[in-house]
């Protein structure tokens, strides 16, 4: 477990509350808005005012770990796009293959987060976030405030940057001109997704609009803003396997048409299409199943050290994380200990092709909340945007990392 500060002792709710809400509206006027979520017909702290105290020696292991899975992913991506044959493990949709297998001339992918398990065991990747990342704005803007609060250093002091030179490379690898316009686009009503695409585009150095989901025009031979101007460069912070659920105002399934039109470049997408490609985690067991074949000695050694063996059967474990391919924020999770499952979620995903991971604990971490010190379990997150590890996200919940488990930020010693 990693120590940390508090600002808060010993625990008082009334002063808790009031100290906590203060901070609340600080982390707002940023732009991190989702302090607290309604969920569950309640609201739900999804920050935590604690600050955890990590070693920099697990700091840069990580940051290390991180460059190294992002190299076996491009590695992994390489070699799939010659053996295409394997895009039928993905769990994507048929109608997307065309536009998957499409020549790729940039990175696979500009902005990924990768979650890691430190433990006294080692460190483990258990899953790469590389087509619609979040906890950008966690990370980026939330952390700095936490850390004046604590009176401490913050690490991810490089993240802002790090975005600003992959949209420099972004604009060269698609040849964005000084006066095309980028469009951001995301569900309008998803507070989370809106701030985090309007943190990005503060950070964009050319021409940039916000368009809603819900207002993009796809027509017969192009997509257009309401107004009629002409959508060429898109970031959709949004899956691109749901675009095949649009509809148009009138009701028209029109996302079969929005993918024609990335296949034929009339509209360039960010992240790219391959992006999806390598979110589906049927990636971590074609990394386990073509250990030999795709990956150099070295590369295997990377894989051995970082990876955990992951199947499309049990494989005969006793001991797995089972994981819908194209499953988010833990939905249709479930997580068997020796035989014993410790957690499930059976809402959401169900209909999907799975994976088994290798079980691999994560360690108990406590951190102050609304009602006293809560131990729960630690994951983290490691930003890589434009190829750069870029800032770590913590997160503390239960076995399973869902959209409430709590964010805390970090300070190194």
């Amino acid at each position: 477990m990693l120590p940390y500060k508090s600002l808060t002792e010993p625990f008082e709710p009334n002063a808790y509350e009031k100290r906590w809400l203060e901070l609340e509206r600080k982390v707002a006027e940023k732009g991190f808005t989702w302090a607290t979520l309604y969920e569950n017909y309640e609201d739900n702290q999804y920050m935590s005012d604690s600050l955890l105290v990590v070693p920099a020696s697990l700091a840069r292991e990580v940051e290390n770990a991180s460059r190294a899975v992002n190299d076996i992913f491009a590695k992994a991506y390489q070699e799939a796009m010659k053996d295409r044959s394997v895009i039928h493990k993905t769990g994507i949709s048929v109608f997307l293959w065309d536009l998957l297998l499409a020549e790729n001339r940039t990175a696979f992918s500009y902005f990924c987060r990768y979650d890691f398990i430190a433990s006294a065991n080692g460190l483990k990747v258990i899953e790469g976030n590389t087509d619609t990342p979040v906890g950008l704005v966690e990370a980026a803007v939330a952390q700095q405030v936490l850390c004046e609060e604590h009176h401490s250093t913050n690490p991810n002091e490089k993240m802002a940057g790090n975005i600003k030179n992959a949209w420099n490379q972004i604009i060269k690898d698609y040849q964005i001109g000084s006066t095309d316009t980028l469009y951001f686009t995301c569900a309008d009503w998803h507070d989370e997704d809106k701030q985090t695409v309007q943190y990005l585009m503060s950070l964009y150095p050319q021409q940039a609009k916000y368009i809603p989901l819900a207002d993009i025009v796809v027509e017969e031979e192009d997509v257009r803003t309401p107004e009629g101007e002409r959508i060429d460069f898109l970031y959709r912070l949004y899956p691109l396997e749901f675009f095949l659920e649009e509809k148009s105002a009138t009701g028209e399934l029109i996302g079969e048409r929005f993918i024609v039109h990335v296949l034929n470049e009339k509209v360039k997408i960010i992240n790219p299409p391959s992006a999806l490609f390598m979110q589906s985690k049927a990636i971590l067991a074609l990394i386990t199943e073509k250990k030999e074949q795709w990956f150099t000695r070295q590369e295997q050694a990377v894989i051995d050290k970082y990876f955990l063996p992951t199947y499309e059967t049990a494989h005969g474990l006793d001991s797995y994380v089972k994981k819908p391919v194209l499953g988010r924020e833990g939905g249709g999770i479930q997580i068997v200990s020796g035989g014993t499952v410790l957690d499930e979620d059976v809402d959401y995903y169900q209909d999907q092709p799975v994976v088994f991971q290798q079980y691999f604990p994560m360690p108990d971490q406590t951190v102050d909340t609304w009602d006293g010190p809560y131990t729960g379990k630690l994951l983290i997150g490691s930003h890589v945007i434009n190829g750069e590890p870029s800032g770590l996200f913590f997160r503390v919940g239960e076995h399973i990392t869902g959209n409430l488990s709590m964010f805390v930020a970090y300070t190194t010693k």
